[in-house]
């Protein structure tokens, strides 16, 4: 039952999931928008909440982007982790996806990430 009720907080897109790739074997990836700027007594950039793969609610401290690729008015990047910040001790990668913000020149604002078990 404890599970249930953890998904009910999320939508179906964020739901994690175990992915079947033949070249990499089984791997663990959620989607979240559940995240917030870090505080000053905090590493990294942000704190972001989701769903490990043993169905955990997991947080874990990323930087800022790294490797921007822009499409349009929309912009995709890879992410630290700030190394040991998950609650659950395991290793993610990230993956930042940015909306452009109007009449800014340029700035971009974290929308959603990706998180993948390494």
């Amino acid at each position: 039952m404890r599970h249930i009720r953890i998904y009910e907080q999320f939508d179906v897109a964020s739901a994690p999931e175990m992915i079947e790739d033949p070249e990499q074997g089984t791997h663990f990836e959620s989607e979240s928008t559940d995240f917030r700027p870090t505080t000053d007594e905090e590493e990294g950039e942000y704190v972001v909440n989701f769903v490990n793969p043993d169905g955990e609610e997991t947080t874990i401290n990323i930087g800022s982007a790294k490797e921007p690729e822009y499409v349009g008015d929309s912009m995709v990047s890879s992410i630290d982790m700030v190394q040991d910040s998950s609650s659950d001790g395991k290793q993610y990668s990230i993956m930042g996806y940015y909306d452009e913000i109007p009449d800014t020149g340029g700035a971009y604002e974290l929308k959603k990430v990706l998180v993948e078990e390494v």
